[in-house]
């Protein structure tokens, strides 16, 4: 099995300092901070249960920190600082260390299920994973991302912004977007590029990587479309492909 490093600038680190980081993104994540140890991911939410980043939380004995795509770097910090008040706490950015890199690398290989990846980006999508960055920031709720059926989500943890939305949708079933995975050629579509099925819009592109002449997509799709043919506006058929987790 391949799983390529995870590259210089994708990623910044968002650096929690003192009394009260823990407890502070405790809640402003859905991952339980305060529990969990070594890397895993989550989602930061606007109020309306809306995915604004979907930061990697590294937790050790001395710190929290997040791992946040380079371009959503400093609109995360804004958002958070607001937050703030009168927490005991300092938020900055800095490059990641290589161990964190490392760490990144080693749940993304994990998670590919054995199979292998020619590039950062293709290995993400072929282990469904979502990296949320500008030109999707706000899109989804983290359910149409998948990021329930990865560990991204404490249902257990306490309140955090945006809970309310993610409960609702869990507890009374009303899943009816996931991202799945599709493959076609090509140029890359960019994200949020509209599929549709027939005349329809039916879904969007969340991440696009090559492989060769090959593309491989994570889109956001209705379920009741997901087993179709799908068309960009280009005309481009996309087909179905396999996910290393199941959706039902």
């Amino acid at each position: 099995m391949t799983t390529p490093d995870c590259p210089p600038g994708r990623y910044l680190t968002l650096l929690a300092a003192g009394r009260d980081a823990a407890s502070f993104l405790q809640g402003q994540l859905t991952q339980d901070v305060l529990t969990m140890e070594g890397l895993l991911p989550s989602a930061l939410l606007t109020v309306q249960g809306r995915v604004l980043a979907t930061p990697w939380v590294l937790a050790d004995a001395d710190s929290r920190r997040l791992l946040v795509a380079t371009g959503l770097a400093d609109a995360v910090l804004q958002h958070l600082r607001r937050y703030v008040l009168r927490s005991k706490l300092t938020l900055s950015l800095a490059e990641p260390t290589e161990t964190d890199r490392e760490q990144l690398r080693a749940f993304v290989a994990q998670r590919l299920a054995g199979a292998n990846a020619s590039s950062w980006p293709l290995a993400l999508i072929r282990a469904g994973l979502a990296d949320v960055d500008v030109a999707t920031s706000g899109e989804w709720i983290p359910q149409m991302i998948n990021l329930d059926l990865i560990g991204a989500i404490n249902f257990k943890k306490g309140c955090y912004t945006g809970q309310e939305i993610v409960a609702r949708t869990q507890h009374l079933g009303r899943i009816k977007r996931r991202m799945q995975r599709y493959l076609g050629s090509g140029e890359l579509p960019s994200p949020g590029s509209a599929l549709r099925a027939g005349e329809s819009k039916v879904g969007e592109v969340v991440a696009a990587a090559a492989d060769g002449a090959a593309v491989e997509l994570l889109a956001v799709v209705n379920l009741d479309a997901r087993s179709a043919a799908l068309t960009l506006a280009d005309g481009r058929a996309f087909t179905s492909a396999p996910l290393p987790y199941a959706l039902d």
